[in-house]
């Protein structure tokens, strides 16, 4: 890339599931045409996703209704890939989770868009150095990986070893323009920070729950409870401060030989999995996950991105 700016024009979507809706949502609010496009055809369903979930935003104040019918018009879906992407300024991939999919995809992406359009990944795990492994022009792609709620909340941004520093600074600068908080990753590492951080303190709960030590609605409610008091106060890091390093020191050298260090997924869900226990797929996990229960958890978890979104606008 040239400049350090994201042009003016339309951002072009390659995967249009859940990820994906949750980015044409962002650009479109930002005031973006969307040009999606879908391997799978899910493209096709965009609009009533969209309409969907703008229509919970409305419910918690996030959306005026007046606007929602705009911000659909805005996105469109198209069966041709070269006709969905030719005059997008960025590409945002939001496919399956597979890197061999994702490298392939790479390579129609680029045949369709001009060599200074940046390419952004939603991939939740594989570092941008492998997906752009066989790409042309590797300089302009970027993992942009979101955490969300019906909202994203912030996104990360991960340059691969070959990215350009004008693809950095042009996507920094359009995250703050489209109104996503972000954070740039100084190292290029498998599940980047959240999930890490997550999936550690899963771990060690799903490990607590396969040992008998919890029912899970207890671990449950003890985690959310704590977290709450806590975590809108200060991070665990600022917490260290507060207990004492050479007390953290001292806990630390004790308890970490007894933390789960399981290389595998946890014996629980490995059975739940087996009995066909999925979660909001199949209705039931370790809560009885049916549509009234999710659209109650939709509507609450947008109460709370519509306040964070505004809270990240009163520290700008």
């Amino acid at each position: 890339m040239g400049a350090e700016r994201i042009p003016e024009g339309p951002i072009g979507l390659v995967g249009a599931g859940y990820i994906g809706h949750l980015f044409a949502q962002q650009f479109a609010l930002a005031g973006r045409e969307v040009r999606a496009w879908s391997p799978g055809g899910s493209a096709q369903t965009l609009t009533d996703r969209l309409r969907e979930s703008l229509g919970t935003l409305v419910d918690v104040g996030a959306v005026d209704a007046s606007e929602v019918d705009a911000v659909v018009a805005r996105v469109s879906a198209h069966d041709d890939l070269a006709e969905a992407l030719g005059p997008c300024a960025a590409v945002m991939e939001a496919i399956v989770e597979d890197a061999d999919e994702k490298a392939a995809v790479y390579e129609r992406i680029e045949a369709a868009a001009g060599p200074e359009v940046p390419l952004w990944s939603a991939t939740s795990n594989f570092p941008m150095s492998r997906l752009a492994a066989g790409m042309e022009h590797p300089e302009r792609a970027i993992v942009l990986h979101p955490v969300q709620t019906q909202l994203i909340i912030f996104v990360e941004v991960v340059p691969g070893e070959r990215t350009s520093k004008e693809t950095v600074a042009a996507t920094l600068a359009f995250c703050e323009e489209a109104g996503l908080r972000s954070v740039l990753l100084r190292k290029e590492i498998p599940g980047f920070l959240w999930n890490r951080v997550w999936f550690a303190m899963l771990r060690e709960m799903l490990h607590l729950v396969d040992v008998g030590a919890v029912e899970p609605r207890e671990l449950d409610s003890l985690v959310q409870t704590t977290l709450r008091a806590f975590v809108p106060v200060f991070g665990p890091l600022q917490m260290t401060d507060l207990i004492g390093h050479d007390t953290l020191r001292d806990i630390s050298n004790a308890l970490y030989p007894e933390l789960a260090a399981d290389t595998t997924a946890s014996s629980t869900i490995a059975e739940h999995v087996a009995e066909g226990r999925l979660g909001v797929k199949s209705g039931e996990g370790f809560y009885e996950d049916g549509p009234e229960r999710v659209g109650e958890i939709a509507e609450r978890l947008s109460r709370i991105a519509l306040e964070l979104a505004d809270e990240a606008k009163r520290d700008a």
